[in-house]
């Protein structure tokens, strides 16, 4: 079977520890050798989770290639291919809506976001300054326990047949939604600066946060980013809030 499977198989997707490809009418997520099986299986156990409630995403099943996640294929396209190849103009409305979507469940079985958030940026080389302040952040804004995708950003929206699926779930925890929308807010920055900016000027206008919560949202986010990879778009924008909010800071 395996054999049948490396001849084929069509490569539909790529990260950077895993390919995706469609085989006999499902997508196999398959991982670089040296990633860890346990995480694999976390992957799964997350994604289980998700799947107990009415949101649209795709389903997990026991793969049969081996370091592989066996799933749903979606036949249709991301949001970002509808951007960049269809010239679509309401992607910040479809994003902000499936945000409040799942922002409708609380309490499910997963970790608790500001922890990893703390261990995380912990653990980062970075100056002991930068770790300092956005553990300081991170211990200023509320505690919440409503589900985060941490990660929406325009390679996660599948759409077809006239809705969006959400994918990629390995990040979920329980948590406060506000980092959620600093997450898409640092990801549009680094990629899509335009949209960024009309992206933010509906958080302030629609979400009702505190203008210093959610710069602080952004700083924590930010420096998170930068344990993914190196980013100068990013830095740059962690430089500027952390002015922003000296400056909010000092008014207050």
């Amino acid at each position: 079977m395996e054999k049948d499977f490396n001849r084929e198989r069509v490569l539909i997707g790529q990260g950077k520890m895993a390919k995706v490809y469609l085989w006999n009418g499902f997508a196999y997520k398959c991982y670089e050798d040296h990633y860890p099986e346990e995480w694999i299986s976390y992957e799964i156990g997350i994604q289980g989770i998700i799947n107990s409630t009415d949101l649209r995403t795709v389903k997990y099943y026991e793969s049969e290639i081996p370091h592989s996640i066996k799933m749903d294929y979606i036949d249709g396209v991301s949001l970002a291919s509808r951007v960049l190849q269809d010239k679509y103009k309401e992607s910040i409305d479809d994003l902000l809506s499936i945000i409040e979507e799942v922002h409708r469940f609380s309490g499910l079985n997963l970790s608790r976001l500001s922890t990893y958030l703390h261990e995380t940026i912990m653990s980062m080389d970075i100056d002991g300054s930068i770790k300092e302040k956005a553990g300081h952040y991170i211990t200023d804004l509320p505690e919440d326990n409503v589900l985060c995708h941490l990660d929406f950003h325009f390679l996660n929206l599948m759409y077809a047949e006239g809705e969006y699926y959400i994918i990629d779930w390995i990040n979920a925890r329980n948590g406060n939604p506000i980092y959620d929308y600093a997450r898409s807010y640092v990801i549009l920055h680094e990629y899509a600066y335009r949209l960024s900016k009309k992206f933010l000027k509906r958080v302030k206008n629609q979400c009702g946060f505190k203008e210093s919560d959610f710069q602080k949202a952004v700083y924590v986010m930010a420096v998170h980013r930068l344990s993914e990879h190196t980013s100068d778009k990013t830095r740059q924008l962690m430089e500027h809030t952390d002015s922003v909010l000296s400056a909010l800071l000092e008014k207050a």
